[in-house]
Protein backbone atom coordinates (compact mmCIF):
# COMPACT_ATOMS: atom_id res chain seq x y z
CA UNK A 1 0.00 0.00 0.00
CA UNK A 2 1.06 3.60 -0.53
CA UNK A 3 3.20 4.82 2.40
CA UNK A 4 2.39 8.49 2.99
CA UNK A 5 5.13 8.85 5.62
CA UNK A 6 7.74 7.44 3.22
CA UNK A 7 6.59 9.80 0.47
CA UNK A 8 6.87 12.76 2.84
CA UNK A 9 10.38 11.75 3.89
CA UNK A 10 11.36 11.41 0.21
CA UNK A 11 10.05 14.89 -0.59
CA UNK A 12 12.05 16.24 2.36
CA UNK A 13 15.18 14.41 1.20
CA UNK A 14 14.93 15.71 -2.36
CA UNK A 15 14.16 19.25 -1.18
CA UNK A 16 17.24 19.29 1.04
CA UNK A 17 19.35 17.89 -1.79
CA UNK A 18 18.36 20.99 -3.75
CA UNK A 19 19.42 23.19 -0.84
CA UNK A 20 15.92 24.61 -0.37
CA UNK A 21 14.00 25.35 2.79
CA UNK A 22 10.35 24.39 3.11
CA UNK A 23 9.45 28.03 2.54
CA UNK A 24 11.49 28.19 -0.67
CA UNK A 25 9.83 25.05 -2.08
CA UNK A 26 6.42 26.40 -1.07
CA UNK A 27 7.14 29.70 -2.81
CA UNK A 28 8.12 27.91 -6.04
CA UNK A 29 4.83 25.97 -5.95
CA UNK A 30 2.72 28.96 -4.96
CA UNK A 31 1.52 27.38 -1.69
CA UNK A 32 2.12 27.85 2.05
CA UNK A 33 5.10 26.38 3.88
CA UNK A 34 2.59 24.71 6.25
CA UNK A 35 1.39 22.58 3.33
CA UNK A 36 4.96 21.43 2.63
CA UNK A 37 5.44 20.68 6.33
CA UNK A 38 2.32 18.49 6.34
CA UNK A 39 3.59 16.54 3.32
CA UNK A 40 7.00 15.95 4.83
CA UNK A 41 5.58 14.76 8.16
CA UNK A 42 3.20 12.38 6.40
CA UNK A 43 0.04 14.21 7.49
CA UNK A 44 -1.21 14.90 3.96
CA UNK A 45 -0.43 14.42 0.28
CA UNK A 46 0.11 17.09 -2.38
CA UNK A 47 -2.94 18.15 -4.35
CA UNK A 48 -3.28 16.49 -7.76
CA UNK A 49 -2.52 19.75 -9.58
CA UNK A 50 0.85 19.94 -7.77
CA UNK A 51 2.11 16.42 -8.59
CA UNK A 52 3.79 17.29 -11.88
CA UNK A 53 5.21 20.70 -10.84
CA UNK A 54 6.60 19.08 -7.68
CA UNK A 55 8.21 16.25 -9.66
CA UNK A 56 9.74 18.75 -12.09
CA UNK A 57 11.21 20.87 -9.28
CA UNK A 58 12.61 17.86 -7.40
CA UNK A 59 13.75 16.18 -10.64
CA UNK A 60 11.91 12.93 -9.97
CA UNK A 61 9.25 10.95 -11.85
CA UNK A 62 5.63 10.58 -10.76
CA UNK A 63 6.26 6.91 -9.99
CA UNK A 64 9.25 7.80 -7.82
CA UNK A 65 7.08 10.29 -5.91
CA UNK A 66 4.45 7.63 -5.21
CA UNK A 67 7.11 5.03 -4.34
CA UNK A 68 8.89 7.43 -2.01
CA UNK A 69 12.28 6.50 -3.46
CA UNK A 70 14.44 6.83 -6.56
CA UNK A 71 13.89 4.00 -9.07
CA UNK A 72 16.82 2.61 -11.05
CA UNK A 73 16.56 2.37 -14.83
CA UNK A 74 16.59 -1.45 -14.87
CA UNK A 75 13.72 -1.68 -12.34
CA UNK A 76 11.67 1.16 -13.84
CA UNK A 77 8.92 -0.82 -15.63
CA UNK A 78 8.35 -3.40 -12.89
CA UNK A 79 8.48 -0.86 -10.08
CA UNK A 80 6.30 1.66 -11.94
CA UNK A 81 3.48 -0.86 -12.39
CA UNK A 82 3.76 -1.98 -8.76
CA UNK A 83 3.66 1.60 -7.47
CA UNK A 84 0.73 2.60 -9.66
CA UNK A 85 -1.44 -0.31 -8.51
CA UNK A 86 -0.49 0.35 -4.89
CA UNK A 87 -1.53 4.00 -5.21
CA UNK A 88 -4.79 3.04 -6.86
CA UNK A 89 -5.60 0.45 -4.20
CA UNK A 90 -4.88 3.00 -1.45
CA UNK A 91 -7.05 5.71 -2.95
CA UNK A 92 -9.97 3.60 -4.21
CA UNK A 93 -10.18 0.91 -1.58
CA UNK A 94 -11.68 -2.49 -2.29
CA UNK A 95 -12.99 -2.83 -5.83
CA UNK A 96 -16.68 -3.60 -6.22
CA UNK A 97 -17.98 -5.83 -9.00
CA UNK A 98 -19.06 -3.75 -11.97
CA UNK A 99 -22.04 -4.60 -14.08
CA UNK A 100 -21.09 -5.58 -17.62
CA UNK A 101 -24.60 -5.19 -18.95
CA UNK A 102 -24.69 -2.61 -21.73
CA UNK A 103 -26.55 0.56 -20.90
CA UNK A 104 -29.42 1.61 -23.13
CA UNK A 105 -29.22 5.29 -24.04
CA UNK A 106 -32.62 6.73 -24.84
CA UNK A 107 -31.94 10.44 -25.22
CA UNK A 108 -29.40 13.23 -24.88
CA UNK A 109 -29.92 15.33 -21.76
CA UNK A 110 -27.14 17.89 -22.31
CA UNK A 111 -25.91 19.03 -25.72
CA UNK A 112 -23.15 21.67 -25.73
CA UNK A 113 -22.42 23.01 -29.22
CA UNK A 114 -19.39 25.21 -30.07
CA UNK A 115 -19.61 27.15 -26.80
CA UNK A 116 -17.16 29.97 -26.08
CA UNK A 117 -17.06 32.56 -23.29
CA UNK A 118 -15.07 35.77 -23.54
CA UNK A 119 -14.59 38.23 -20.68
CA UNK A 120 -13.49 41.78 -21.40
CA UNK A 121 -11.21 43.48 -18.87
CA UNK A 122 -9.98 47.06 -19.02
CA UNK A 123 -6.76 46.05 -20.74
CA UNK A 124 -7.58 42.91 -22.72
CA UNK A 125 -10.08 40.15 -23.51
CA UNK A 126 -9.90 36.73 -21.84
CA UNK A 127 -11.25 33.68 -23.64
CA UNK A 128 -12.19 31.46 -20.67
CA UNK A 129 -13.99 28.76 -22.70
CA UNK A 130 -12.96 28.05 -26.31
CA UNK A 131 -15.33 26.38 -28.79
CA UNK A 132 -16.34 23.41 -26.63
CA UNK A 133 -18.77 20.72 -27.84
CA UNK A 134 -19.95 17.52 -26.14
CA UNK A 135 -23.10 15.56 -25.30
CA UNK A 136 -24.27 13.73 -22.17
CA UNK A 137 -26.83 10.93 -22.53
CA UNK A 138 -29.63 10.24 -20.05
CA UNK A 139 -28.53 8.29 -16.96
CA UNK A 140 -24.81 9.10 -17.34
CA UNK A 141 -22.27 10.14 -14.72
CA UNK A 142 -19.77 12.45 -16.49
CA UNK A 143 -16.81 14.27 -14.97
CA UNK A 144 -14.92 17.37 -16.07
CA UNK A 145 -11.29 17.53 -14.95
CA UNK A 146 -8.64 20.20 -15.16
CA UNK A 147 -6.32 22.36 -13.08
CA UNK A 148 -7.53 25.53 -11.38
CA UNK A 149 -8.16 28.26 -13.95
CA UNK A 150 -8.70 25.87 -16.86
CA UNK A 151 -12.29 27.06 -17.42
CA UNK A 152 -14.24 24.14 -15.95
CA UNK A 153 -16.11 26.27 -13.39
CA UNK A 154 -16.93 28.85 -16.08
CA UNK A 155 -18.31 26.05 -18.25
CA UNK A 156 -20.38 24.74 -15.34
CA UNK A 157 -21.81 28.22 -14.75
CA UNK A 158 -22.81 28.44 -18.41
CA UNK A 159 -24.61 25.10 -18.21
CA UNK A 160 -26.25 26.16 -14.92
CA UNK A 161 -27.67 29.33 -16.63
CA UNK A 162 -25.75 31.45 -14.11
CA UNK A 163 -23.86 32.98 -17.04
CA UNK A 164 -24.41 33.07 -20.81
CA UNK A 165 -21.89 32.06 -23.48
CA UNK A 166 -20.47 34.61 -25.90
CA UNK A 167 -21.22 32.16 -28.72
CA UNK A 168 -22.61 28.68 -29.19
CA UNK A 169 -25.70 26.89 -27.90
CA UNK A 170 -26.50 24.69 -24.89
CA UNK A 171 -29.51 22.37 -24.91
CA UNK A 172 -30.83 20.79 -21.71
CA UNK A 173 -33.70 18.39 -22.18
CA UNK A 174 -34.07 19.66 -25.73
CA UNK A 175 -34.43 23.32 -24.67
CA UNK A 176 -31.92 25.95 -25.80
CA UNK A 177 -31.05 27.57 -22.47
CA UNK A 178 -29.04 30.34 -24.15
CA UNK A 179 -32.30 31.69 -25.56
CA UNK A 180 -34.06 31.79 -22.17
CA UNK A 181 -34.73 35.41 -21.07
CA UNK A 182 -32.75 36.55 -18.03
CA UNK A 183 -35.87 36.90 -15.89
CA UNK A 184 -36.84 33.26 -16.55
CA UNK A 185 -33.52 31.54 -15.78
CA UNK A 186 -34.28 31.10 -12.06
CA UNK A 187 -37.51 29.29 -12.96
CA UNK A 188 -35.61 27.03 -15.37
CA UNK A 189 -33.00 26.15 -12.72
CA UNK A 190 -35.73 25.33 -10.20
CA UNK A 191 -37.64 23.10 -12.66
CA UNK A 192 -34.84 21.36 -14.55
CA UNK A 193 -31.56 21.43 -12.57
CA UNK A 194 -30.28 20.00 -9.30
CA UNK A 195 -27.11 21.18 -7.55
CA UNK A 196 -24.59 19.56 -5.19
CA UNK A 197 -21.82 21.89 -3.98
CA UNK A 198 -18.57 21.38 -2.08
CA UNK A 199 -19.87 23.37 0.89
CA UNK A 200 -23.31 21.70 0.88
CA UNK A 201 -25.23 25.04 0.70
CA UNK A 202 -27.82 23.86 3.22
CA UNK A 203 -29.82 26.44 5.17
CA UNK A 204 -28.62 26.25 8.78
CA UNK A 205 -31.91 27.39 10.42
CA UNK A 206 -33.77 24.49 8.73
CA UNK A 207 -33.67 20.78 9.56
CA UNK A 208 -32.50 18.33 6.91
CA UNK A 209 -36.15 17.47 6.20
CA UNK A 210 -37.00 21.15 5.75
CA UNK A 211 -33.98 21.71 3.50
CA UNK A 212 -35.18 18.95 1.16
CA UNK A 213 -38.83 20.02 1.43
CA UNK A 214 -38.06 23.63 0.53
CA UNK A 215 -37.25 22.78 -3.10
CA UNK A 216 -40.52 20.84 -3.41
CA UNK A 217 -42.58 23.48 -1.61
CA UNK A 218 -41.44 26.14 -4.07
CA UNK A 219 -42.88 23.95 -6.83
CA UNK A 220 -46.23 24.08 -4.97
CA UNK A 221 -46.49 20.30 -4.65
CA UNK A 222 -49.07 18.76 -2.25
CA UNK A 223 -47.82 18.27 1.32
CA UNK A 224 -48.52 14.51 1.16
CA UNK A 225 -46.48 14.16 -2.02
CA UNK A 226 -43.59 16.10 -0.44
CA UNK A 227 -43.55 13.88 2.65
CA UNK A 228 -43.64 10.67 0.59
CA UNK A 229 -40.88 11.85 -1.75
CA UNK A 230 -38.59 12.85 1.11
CA UNK A 231 -39.11 9.56 2.96
CA UNK A 232 -38.37 7.47 -0.14
CA UNK A 233 -35.22 9.37 -1.12
CA UNK A 234 -33.95 9.66 2.46
CA UNK A 235 -34.30 5.91 2.95
CA UNK A 236 -32.30 5.29 -0.21
CA UNK A 237 -29.57 7.71 0.89
CA UNK A 238 -29.48 6.49 4.50
CA UNK A 239 -30.43 9.73 6.25
CA UNK A 240 -33.97 8.90 7.49
CA UNK A 241 -32.88 8.85 11.14
CA UNK A 242 -31.33 12.35 11.00
CA UNK A 243 -34.00 14.22 9.05
CA UNK A 244 -35.11 16.03 12.22
CA UNK A 245 -31.62 17.35 12.90
CA UNK A 246 -30.05 20.63 11.78
CA UNK A 247 -27.03 20.67 9.42
CA UNK A 248 -24.55 21.51 12.19
CA UNK A 249 -25.71 18.46 14.17
CA UNK A 250 -24.79 15.86 11.55
CA UNK A 251 -21.60 14.74 9.80
CA UNK A 252 -20.23 16.16 6.57
CA UNK A 253 -21.22 12.99 4.73
CA UNK A 254 -24.80 13.24 6.01
CA UNK A 255 -24.97 16.90 5.00
CA UNK A 256 -23.74 16.01 1.52
CA UNK A 257 -26.27 13.18 1.21
CA UNK A 258 -28.97 15.65 2.24
CA UNK A 259 -27.77 17.92 -0.59
CA UNK A 260 -28.08 14.92 -2.96
CA UNK A 261 -31.60 14.24 -1.72
CA UNK A 262 -32.53 17.89 -2.24
CA UNK A 263 -31.13 17.81 -5.79
CA UNK A 264 -32.86 14.54 -6.67
CA UNK A 265 -36.22 15.37 -5.06
CA UNK A 266 -37.27 17.77 -7.82
CA UNK A 267 -36.61 15.11 -10.49
CA UNK A 268 -34.26 17.36 -12.51
CA UNK A 269 -33.08 16.75 -16.05
CA UNK A 270 -29.50 17.25 -14.90
CA UNK A 271 -27.64 17.31 -11.55
CA UNK A 272 -24.58 19.58 -11.48
CA UNK A 273 -21.94 18.73 -8.85
CA UNK A 274 -19.12 21.23 -8.22
CA UNK A 275 -16.16 19.59 -6.40
CA UNK A 276 -18.63 17.66 -4.18
CA UNK A 277 -15.92 15.64 -2.40
CA UNK A 278 -13.65 18.61 -1.70
CA UNK A 279 -14.68 19.00 1.96
CA UNK A 280 -14.94 15.26 2.71
CA UNK A 281 -12.43 12.71 4.01
CA UNK A 282 -11.58 9.82 1.67
CA UNK A 283 -14.00 7.33 3.27
CA UNK A 284 -16.96 9.72 3.20
CA UNK A 285 -16.03 10.81 -0.33
CA UNK A 286 -16.20 7.20 -1.54
CA UNK A 287 -19.64 6.84 0.09
CA UNK A 288 -20.86 9.94 -1.74
CA UNK A 289 -19.48 8.73 -5.06
CA UNK A 290 -21.12 5.35 -4.54
CA UNK A 291 -24.34 7.31 -3.96
CA UNK A 292 -23.89 9.19 -7.25
CA UNK A 293 -23.33 5.90 -9.09
CA UNK A 294 -26.45 4.44 -7.47
CA UNK A 295 -28.54 7.49 -8.43
CA UNK A 296 -27.54 7.07 -12.08
CA UNK A 297 -28.03 3.30 -12.03
CA UNK A 298 -31.28 3.04 -10.04
CA UNK A 299 -32.92 6.44 -10.57
CA UNK A 300 -31.64 7.20 -14.10
CA UNK A 301 -30.24 10.47 -12.79
CA UNK A 302 -27.84 12.33 -15.08
CA UNK A 303 -24.87 13.90 -13.27
CA UNK A 304 -22.17 16.28 -14.50
CA UNK A 305 -19.40 16.64 -11.92
CA UNK A 306 -16.49 19.10 -11.91
CA UNK A 307 -13.52 17.68 -10.01
CA UNK A 308 -9.72 17.75 -9.83
CA UNK A 309 -9.67 14.47 -7.83
CA UNK A 310 -8.62 11.35 -9.75
CA UNK A 311 -10.31 9.09 -7.21
CA UNK A 312 -13.64 10.90 -7.71
CA UNK A 313 -13.21 10.88 -11.49
CA UNK A 314 -12.69 7.10 -11.55
CA UNK A 315 -16.35 6.62 -10.52
CA UNK A 316 -17.60 8.36 -13.68
CA UNK A 317 -18.77 6.78 -16.93
CA UNK A 318 -16.78 9.35 -18.90
CA UNK A 319 -14.20 12.07 -18.22
CA UNK A 320 -13.74 15.29 -20.18
CA UNK A 321 -10.33 16.93 -19.77
CA UNK A 322 -10.06 20.72 -19.97
CA UNK A 323 -6.96 22.87 -20.24
CA UNK A 324 -6.64 26.58 -21.04
CA UNK A 325 -10.36 26.80 -21.78
CA UNK A 326 -10.32 23.97 -24.32
CA UNK A 327 -11.60 20.41 -24.28
CA UNK A 328 -8.35 18.52 -24.77
CA UNK A 329 -9.38 14.86 -24.48
CA UNK A 330 -11.97 12.43 -23.15
CA UNK A 331 -11.96 8.93 -21.66
CA UNK A 332 -14.78 6.37 -21.44
CA UNK A 333 -15.02 3.91 -18.57
CA UNK A 334 -16.38 1.15 -20.86
CA UNK A 335 -17.07 -1.46 -18.13
CA UNK A 336 -13.44 -1.67 -17.01
CA UNK A 337 -12.61 -1.69 -13.30
CA UNK A 338 -12.24 1.57 -11.40
CA UNK A 339 -8.56 0.72 -10.84
CA UNK A 340 -7.91 0.42 -14.57
CA UNK A 341 -9.89 3.58 -15.30
CA UNK A 342 -8.00 5.40 -12.53
CA UNK A 343 -4.71 4.44 -14.16
CA UNK A 344 -5.90 5.67 -17.55
CA UNK A 345 -6.95 9.00 -16.04
CA UNK A 346 -3.54 9.47 -14.43
CA UNK A 347 -1.79 8.74 -17.73
CA UNK A 348 -4.05 11.16 -19.60
CA UNK A 349 -3.37 13.91 -17.07
CA UNK A 350 0.36 13.27 -17.36
CA UNK A 351 0.08 13.50 -21.16
CA UNK A 352 -1.80 16.82 -20.93
CA UNK A 353 0.78 18.13 -18.48
CA UNK A 354 3.52 17.07 -20.90
CA UNK A 355 1.79 18.94 -23.72
CA UNK A 356 1.73 22.07 -21.57
CA UNK A 357 5.45 21.70 -20.87
CA UNK A 358 6.20 21.35 -24.59
CA UNK A 359 4.16 24.47 -25.36
CA UNK A 360 5.99 26.46 -22.67
CA UNK A 361 9.35 25.35 -24.06
CA UNK A 362 8.25 26.40 -27.55
CA UNK A 363 7.14 29.90 -26.60
CA UNK A 364 9.89 30.66 -24.06
CA UNK A 365 12.73 32.58 -25.73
Amino acid sequence: MMNQGKIGAFISERRKAKGWTQSQLAEKLGITDKAVSKWETGRSMPDLSLFMPLCTLLEITLNELFAGECISEQNLKEKADEVLMSVIASWLGQEKQLSTAPSIVTKTVLDVQNVSKRYQTKSHAVLAVKDISFQIPHGSFVGIMGASGCGKTTLLNLIATIDKPTSGTIYIGGQNIVAIPENETADFRREHLGFVFQEYNLLEPLTLYENIALALTIKALPKEHIAQTIQEISKTLGITTVLHKFPHEVSGGQRQRCACARALAVNPDLILADEPTGALDSHTARQLLDTFSMLCRDYNATILMVTHDVMAASYCDKILFMNDGELKASLNQECQSKQAFFAQILKKLEWIEGENHDVLETVTP
